[in-house]
């Protein structure tokens, strides 16, 4: 009998004290310091992904400036065929979206070299 009164005053008691958790608002003060530890999260996350973005545009600048300073420098006349050259391979182009026909690079960079007189 003792038995059954304890189990019955302790489910009475564990029910009445999470009821009276709920309305104290404690809960809710609980709940707030977890949304703010989840703001506090994302607005650190936030920042450490600007740092890394910021990190790589200066590391990709650099990189940029080194391949640009590696870069030969053309002379006037190489600067020249190169011109001649897009100028022809455009031309290529242009003829084979009017015919609808495809060809592979090598064969446009052959037919660009043969109107220069280069083949």
């Amino acid at each position: 009998m003792l038995s059954v009164t304890r189990i019955t005053a302790t489910r009475t008691l564990a029910s009445l004290s999470s009821r009276a958790f709920v309305a104290s608002g404690v809960h809710r003060n609980f709940s707030l310091a977890k949304d703010l530890t989840r703001k506090e999260k994302v607005e650190e996350d936030r920042y450490i992904r600007q740092i890394e973005h910021e990190a790589y545009l200066k590391r990709k600048a650099e990189k940029e400036a080194r391949a640009e300073a590696a870069k030969p420098k053309l002379s006037a006349a190489e600067i020249a065929a190169k011109e001649a050259n897009d100028i022809a391979v455009a031309e290529v182009f242009v003829i084979l979206s009017k015919t609808g026909d495809k060809i592979s690079d090598d064969a446009v960079n052959n037919l660009a070299d043969w109107k220069l007189g280069k083949i």
